[in-house]
């Protein structure tokens, strides 16, 4: 009976070893069909993420350039500190040393190398080469440098709004560095790394290298000494007459090339984090206001082509008029006078601008805005353009005719409103200003922008017949600071209330002056603007004629000289070079 219990406690050991040896056996053919078929894609990635390292290798982002090749931004080459916490021995006297190298501090530093779950952490960028030395001698375990590209702006302030700036990533963020970032950036490119469990390389096939496509280089349409002098004025009035801002364009009238698109007070892009959000905005296209008398160059042009004024017409004109319940009055004259469609533009009229604006009547005189390019962008290659706004005429009060006539209840930009001088310079077209010249590879062209074709707007005739009206004004009106020896040049004058802040009503307090011309008479080339922003001054003094002539006159003058489309008797190529130097 005992024997027989034996046996069958043998038997029931056995029966059990067997089942444990089954079960052991499935557990190991389970895990190797796990590892090998179920999961093998997760466990080669979880071995590839220890034994592969992939390393970005920056594009070198494209150069931008002026229409003479000088460089506006490049590209400097800096170093990169970065640590593997899963390869950091000695994370405290490692974060020590680097802490006190790199200026960081040791206690976040510390943190981040002690984290081992991460296999990528950033210590400091764009750390100079002699500091990146530093750190290179001390062979830190886990600790890492490469190269990366940083943003230089060898100009500072110069043309700062339209260029714009990059971010720490080396994205671009404002300007045409935003405008262009692809062309700009490039492609980056990788190298794939096989490592030991000691974090060190092995050599072999498995270490592969996809080579950067740099970024291509941006050639704009701007001069930058004309940038230069334009700001430079533009500075200048601002501090003479205590302005909130002053804003300058130089155009080719035939092309649309912009020449300089300049604004003060501005920044250094270097610095840029160092100023206000608020002037990083490219005025020129950003800023929107009433334009006031300039915009009477549009009323009679307008009025002309379409049949509703004569060129030589004579007009008896009060010294108000009342348009709906609003009356509109001359600024100094209080008795009648007959003036010419000519006299309107030169002496700038207030009750003759009405006169042409109601005799064009409300669809007329909208469309001709829309077709002058109001109401909507210009289509100009730069982030952040206005279109401005103008209310469709079925939804005009009966005073909005009167009040548009004269520059009010509209609202533009300083490049839609020298487009359309462009109009008056070129002979009746519509040009599309453009800030882009020339895409360049390796110091060659690789394409041009598409020029559009430029559509005609009005008649050569009536085009003519405003000019000879702005050289008028120039000449013996209200533009006569404008006058420049030796050239003849065509201009109106502006001076406008600014609404006020509540949007009701105007103060003659608070004043936007401008001068919009362009030169010379016999073939113009060159269109100028000025505007400065609520200059302070004697109520004799403050008037588009005396804040913002001299300024377009000095601009003008130096533009002509520069793009040797207008020789001087007392003008020499030393002179030229000595402001170029200044630049």
């Amino acid at each position: 009976m005992i024997r027989e219990n034996k046996n069958i406690i043998n038997r029931k050991r056995i029966y059990f070893l067997f089942f444990l040896f089954i079960a052991a056996f499935g557990y190991i053919v389970y895990n190797l069909i796990s590892i090998q078929y179920m999961y093998a894609s997760k466990y080669i990635e979880d071995a590839q993420g220890q034994h592969m390292q992939e390393f970005i290798v920056n594009s070198k982002r494209g150069k931008i350039l002026d229409r003479n090749g000088i460089e506006l931004a490049a590209s400097l080459q800096e170093k990169t500190v970065y640590a593997n916490p899963m390869l950091v021995e000695y994370a405290e006297s490692e974060a020590k040393a680097l802490s006190e190298i790199l200026e960081v501090d040791y206690y976040d530093l510390k943190s981040k190398l002690e984290d081992d779950s991460l296999g990528f952490v950033y210590i400091k960028r764009q750390v100079s080469s002699e500091t990146a030395d530093l750190v290179s001698q001390l062979n830190l375990p886990g600790i890492f440098i490469q190269n990366e590209n940083k943003r230089y702006y060898p100009h500072g302030d110069l043309a700062a709004s339209i260029i714009g700036f990059t971010g720490l990533d080396n994205v671009g963020l404002y300007g045409v560095e935003l405008e262009q970032e692809k062309l700009l950036r490039g492609v980056d490119g990788k190298y794939i790394i096989e490592k030991d469990v000691y974090g060190k390389i092995i050599p072999g096939n498995k270490n592969n290298y996809i080579a950067p496509v740099d970024g291509s280089d941006i050639m704009l349409t701007i001069d930058s000494q004309i940038q230069y002098i334009a700001q430079k004025n533009l500075e200048d009035v601002v501090k003479q007459y205590e302005a909130l801002r002053a804003i300058a364009v130089v155009i080719d009238t035939k092309t649309g090339e912009i020449y300089a698109m300049a604004s003060y007070p501005g920044f250094d892009l270097n610095n840029y984090q160092d100023y206000e959000l608020s002037l990083y905005k490219n005025y020129a296209i950003s800023y929107t206001y009433e334009p006031g008398s300039t915009f009477k160059i549009v009323n009679i042009s307008s009025a002309i082509d379409n049949g509703s004024i004569g060129v030589n017409q004579v007009f008896t004109l009060p010294p108000s008029i009342k348009v709906g319940d609003k009356y509109i009055k001359e600024i100094f004259r209080t008795y009648n006078i007959d003036y010419t469609t000519g006299e309107i533009i030169k002496y700038s009229s207030n009750v003759g601008a009405v006169t042409s604006g109601l005799a064009m009547g409300k669809q007329l005189f909208y469309d001709s805005m829309i077709e002058f390019g109001f109401n909507q962008v210009t289509g100009v290659a730069l982030p952040g353009e206005e279109p401005g706004f103008l209310y469709s005429y079925e939804n005009w009060p009966s005073s909005m005719i009167g009040a548009l006539s004269i520059g009010q209840s509209i609202s533009v930009t300083p490049l839609q409103l020298i487009r359309a001088a462009c109009v008056i310079a070129n002979g009746g077209y519509l040009v599309k200003p453009s800030i882009l010249k020339e895409i360049r590879m390796d110091n060659e062209a690789i394409a041009d922008p598409e020029q559009e074709e430029n559509i005609q707007i009005i008649s050569a005739e009536t085009a003519n017949a405003v000019k000879d009206m702005m050289l008028s004004c120039v000449e013996e009106g209200t533009g006569t600071k404008a006058q420049l020896e030796g050239v003849n040049l065509c201009g109106k004058t502006g001076t406008a209330q600014k609404a006020n802040q509540n949007g009701i009503g105007y103060t003659e307090k608070r004043v936007i002056t401008s001068f919009l011309g362009f030169g010379p008479y016999e073939d113009p080339r060159i269109a100028v603007i000025v505007l400065v922003d609520e200059p302070h001054g004697s109520n004799n003094e403050i008037w588009g004629g005396t804040v913002a002539a001299p300024v377009f006159k000095n601009i003008m003058s130096f533009s002509l000289k520069k793009l040797r489309i207008q020789q001087f008797d007392d003008f020499s190529d030393n002179d030229l070079e000595s402001e170029e130097t200044a630049a």
